[in-house]
């Protein structure tokens, strides 16, 4: 697996963690922000290294 690759799994993944927390404990919660704010910075990771929507898409049927 590309480091890209890597990169795409964990936005994907932080991504969907992001939503199950918002669910569990409110989107205004504390751990809610901290979520997004890990899947946003993991996003811009990801974007940054040039990764497409091909690769998400991957990463969501590949976790």
């Amino acid at each position: 697996m590309t480091s890209k690759q890597h990169l795409a799994a964990l936005a994907v993944n932080l991504g969907r963690e992001m939503v199950r927390v918002g669910t569990e404990y409110g989107i205004d919660s504390d751990a809610a922000q901290h979520a997004a704010h890990l899947a946003d910075k993991a996003a811009r990771a990801a974007e940054a290294a040039g990764c497409t929507p091909a690769d998400y898409a991957r990463a969501r049927h590949a976790h």
